[in-house]
């Protein structure tokens, strides 16, 4: 006995994953705040090396402890220009590709958690640091002693 011919049906059909694509109007709001996230974060890139600059001048002018905060400094900078970056390289494909607009999204979103996630622990240690110099600040001074040399 011979078997009679499949149909074709949704069956027989490897299953398709079909992607999203972004209306013309929205990828035109895409490449804009691309464009916007890249030229902060190249001039975050510029400031980060300007602070290096600095840092080396501080450092052969002897003072270190001001050599050491630039180059935190530029060190920060260097980690959010380049999360900025590659943020808004990967919207720019979003803008610019087919079919994948959404993992180019997600690519995109993932950057930016990071760098908002690195915004947010910075703050939290000035703020935090700060907070503590004022704190020792005011129990030194309260007992007659200098805070810092201050």
């Amino acid at each position: 006995m011979s078997v009679p011919p499949r149909l074709p049906g949704p069956a027989s059909h490897a299953p398709h994953e079909a992607g999203y694509e972004f209306g013309d109007t929205q990828k035109d709001s895409f490449s804009g705040l691309a464009t916007s996230m890249s030229f902060v974060g190249v001039c975050t890139m510029l400031f980060a090396a300007l602070s290096s600059v600095v840092s080396a001048g501080e450092l052969y002018a002897g003072f270190v402890s001001g050599a050491a905060c630039m180059a935190i400094l530029a060190a920060v900078c260097v980690l959010a220009a380049w999360w900025l970056i590659s943020a808004g390289r990967a919207l720019s494909a979003l803008v610019g590709t087919r079919g994948r607009d959404i993992e180019h999204l997600m690519s995109a979103v993932v950057h930016l958690r990071r760098f908002f996630g690195f915004v947010i622990l910075i703050l939290a240690i000035v703020v935090l640091g700060g907070g503590g110099f004022v704190a020792w600040c005011t129990l030194t001074g309260d007992r007659g002693g200098k805070c810092f040399g201050f």
